[in-house]
């Protein structure tokens, strides 16, 4: 199928089924039984007006749907095609009066799922939403509580402000979502798909923009401390139910947005602290981008033991061909004898190790070359201390 820029992907996926279905899905054959309710219009704008949102310019429902029992999904819905078995709900706001409710097999087109009650709190609660698809869906300021979401897609919409407390997305992928200042407690979600589904809305930004707007550049900007927030929560989050495998993936983000932060920082107001703090700032930025990129954000030792691996032989063809002495005897390896091949990968380990540095001795090159290796293993040493310290306290 060809691809039409700019069109939903979601969309694309249903064209045959939205090819059959009629052009108000609220009547005709598969228009639902009981219709949805008009809404009275509180508010002033006809369309989302924040162009931070990747909702920005979707139209607000002008038709609410409220469950107020399971069977209310088969009658106040539109019915399933018959050859996807698969049934569009377009431009609705839901009110989700019962727990417990599965919806199954639904694709939601620039639905709502924010619904203030008598007491301005917008909530959903013990929903299960399975097989679906969310696309330009308007799901912000709702406080979301054991709902779960498995097999789902969602593409550009928008969770700012939302809380999502016990909950679980189950091998569910975003495209172009946003979700500033957006809480999970205790909700199992995976932040490498979750953070990559959720870039800088810069398509809100395309062409010249109205006086007084921001423009891509500062988007760009701001999203970096909106991914560093998202990140530390998508942390914390699934640190709390104990997902190791989400739990690393969400440090590993929050390693590397930090990196990000501070090298956006560095680079903008390199003296913001005074030129002699300007070595020890990037001191921290290197030291930063190495733990993230030699352990995964203190993760993995993986990399660590690759890295000492290539290093312990390099080492070991270095004393080879120096002038170092060990234990008074020459480190000259004048031949490829495995005994003697041995010795030497053992006498580079040793050093590389930090356990043998004082039996080496040599002139000031040489003692310039024992010292580096020493020093590259204490640093060695330094970064699987922090991977260990991070998997014991995890």
């Amino acid at each position: 199928m060809e691809i039409t820029p700019g069109e939903s992907p979601l969309r694309q996926e249903r064209e045959p089924a939205a090819a059959a279905a009629p052009t108000d899905a609220w009547n005709g054959p598969f228009a639902p039984k009981i219709k949805p309710q008009p809404i009275e219009k509180t508010w002033r704008n006809d369309r989302d007006p924040t162009r931070r949102r990747a909702t920005f310019g979707t139209p607000y429902p002008t038709r609410e749907i409220a469950i107020e029992k399971s069977d209310d999904l088969h009658t106040k819905l539109p019915t399933r095609f018959e050859k996807t078995k698969r049934r569009s709900v377009p431009g609705v706001r839901f009110h989700l009066l019962v727990p417990n409710l599965v919806f199954s097999g639904a694709d939601f087109h620039e639905c709502k799922f924010h619904r203030p009650d008598d007491r301005g709190e917008s909530n959903v609660s013990g929903s299960t939403f399975k097989d679906c698809t969310f696309e330009r869906c308007m799901a912000g300021g709702t406080t979301f509580i054991h709902v779960t979401f498995e097999g789902c897609a969602f593409f550009r919409c928008d969770f700012s402000t939302s809380e999502f407390r016990e909950c679980q997305f189950l091998d569910c992928t975003f495209t172009e979502c946003t979700a500033e200042n957006t809480s999970f407690v205790a909700t199992e979600v995976d932040p490498n798909a979750f953070l990559k589904g959720s870039p800088a809305p810069a398509y809100n930004y395309a062409g010249a923009m109205p006086e007084g707007e921001e423009s891509a550049a500062q988007i760009a900007d701001d999203w970096v401390e909106v991914r560093r927030k998202l990140a530390a929560q998508l942390l914390k989050s699934n640190t709390e139910i104990h997902h190791t495998a989400y739990s690393d993936s969400g440090l590993f983000e929050l390693k590397r947005a930090e990196v990000t932060a501070r090298v956006k920082a560095l680079r903008t107001h390199p003296f913001k602290e005074g030129i002699r703090r300007f070595p020890v700032r990037v001191a921290q930025v290197s030291a930063g981008w190495l733990l993230l990129h030699a352990t995964r954000g203190g993760t993995s030792l993986a990399r660590l033991l690759l890295g000492g691996i290539v290093l312990i032989p390099l080492y070991a063809a270095v004393l080879s061909s120096s002038h170092v002495k060990f234990m008074n005897q020459d480190c000259r390896l004048h031949s490829l004898e495995p005994s003697l091949v041995l010795q030497q990968l053992a006498r580079a380990a040793s050093l590389f190790l930090a356990i043998g540095y004082t039996a080496f001795s040599g002139g000031r090159l040489a003692t310039a070359l024992l010292t580096a290796g020493a020093v590259l293993g204490l640093f060695w040493y330094a970064l699987v201390a922090a991977v260990v310290i991070h998997r014991v306290y995890r």
